[in-house]
């Protein structure tokens, strides 16, 4: 914690409850564009200037007036499209309306924890899009009930429910190796189409919104923020694609019986 004379402290007290806010939209999958804009626009609201912010997809630095300067390293993310909504919110609330602090971090806490839908749910949909995949891929309504399987096993790796807190490559590695094992056990049982189950259920792991992201910071011009996404979501790719690779080399090395 930073030491601040008596005069210093209420507003390294507003920029510290603005960077909590910068955090929570970092960590929950925001562009580093959306990230600066909302922090700036907090401390135009509480008179905090000048302020200047610098966003990267790991960790943020927040500078203030009297030389304040607050660094924030982001070890977690993930996607919460919920959190960036609610945080969005409470910016424009506060543009509109500027709230107590105490208001202000309690919002900003309670968005931090904000779901949109229950786990269960997204073991669900991510099931279901892996089976519909499989019909798209050419498979048969027979390939669906497995590539259902195969979608709600990668999604609950995903989850951190398999191993302890594995996270980044490790966990799609693991995911796309559950994934593919539902395809195995339909090809060894003479399935028409393991293929497509195997598509099925890796495509719900890709990093698409990673890579959505990464161009968006990219057309924004923050090309440092851009190359490093688009390099995390390569990596994302390179482990799925070896934990998919790994059981089917090793299935169809002793033997396997595959179909197509």
């Amino acid at each position: 914690m930073p030491t601040s004379t008596p005069r210093e402290r209420p507003v390294l007290n507003v920029l510290e409850a603005i960077a909590e806010a910068g955090m929570a939209l970092l960590a929950s999958g925001a562009e580093a564009f959306r990230v600066e804009d909302t922090m700036q626009r907090l401390a135009q609201s509480y008179a905090i200037h000048p302020v200047e912010v610098m966003v990267l997809p790991t960790g943020l630095f927040l500078h203030g007036p009297d030389g304040i300067t607050l660094v924030r390293r982001i070890h977690r993310r993930s996607v919460n499209l919920a959190v960036l909504a609610a945080i969005n919110q409470i910016s424009r609330d506060v543009a509109e309306h500027p709230m107590p602090l105490e208001e202000l971090s309690r919002r900003v806490e309670t968005a931090k924890t904000f779901r949109r839908y229950p786990r269960w749910m997204h073991l669900g949909f991510a099931a279901v899009g892996a089976a519909i995949l499989s019909q798209l891929m050419g498979g048969q309504p027979a390939d669906a009930l497995p590539a259902l399987v195969s979608g709600a096993l990668a999604q609950w790796v995903r989850q951190g429910r398999f191993g302890t807190r594995v996270v980044g490559g490790i966990s799609d590695l693991l995911a796309a190796l559950l994934a593919v094992l539902p395809a195995l056990g339909a090809a060894s049982l003479g399935w028409p189409h393991p293929g497509a189950i195997v598509v099925g259920g890796i495509m719900v792991l890709t990093p698409g919104l990673l890579m959505t992201t990464a161009v968006r910071d990219g057309i924004q011009g923050d090309l440092l923020s851009a190359a490093a996404r688009m390099l995390e979501a390569m990596l994302s790719a390179g482990a799925i694609a070896a934990g998919a690779s790994l059981p089917l080399y090793l299935y169809l090395a002793l033997g396997g019986r595959w179909t197509s």
